[in-house]
């Protein structure tokens, strides 16, 4: 077996494979961290209410009506008092905003590493 993939591939064809092995399992690992390491923050009426982890499920109620859930890494718009509900139709997410205009609500989802590469 190892006789025929010598007239397969050459040294160079080896190389080049390992070497886009190598870049791909690099590639995993930074996808695997930035995935791990994010928090929610949650603004109303444009004030800080609270910063989440991603991971904690949790459910809060801001006002009557209007919940934000997080749960298994992703955040929702549970439910909210607005006419068109859109915030509540958007789902679950755990990469992009979730705005919600009528009731002044923001989550927004941050990476803590970039956070960090912010602070120094």
């Amino acid at each position: 077996m190892i006789k025929n993939l010598k007239k397969i591939f050459t040294p160079a064809d080896i190389v080049l494979i390992v070497i886009l092995l190598i870049i791909s399992g690099i590639f995993l690992w930074g996808i695997k961290n930035e995935l791990q390491a994010k928090e929610v923050e949650i603004y109303f009426h444009n004030k800080f209410i609270k910063k989440c982890n991603l991971n904690d499920d949790q459910t809060l109620k801001l006002e009557d009506g209007i919940v934000v859930e997080i749960k298994d890494g992703k955040v929702r718009m549970k439910e909210s008092t607005c006419r068109l509900q859109y915030c509540v139709k958007q789902g679950w997410s755990n990469r992009f905003p979730i705005i919600c205009v009528p009731n002044e609500v923001s989550i927004i989802i941050k990476s803590k590493k970039k956070e960090m590469l912010i602070t120094r």
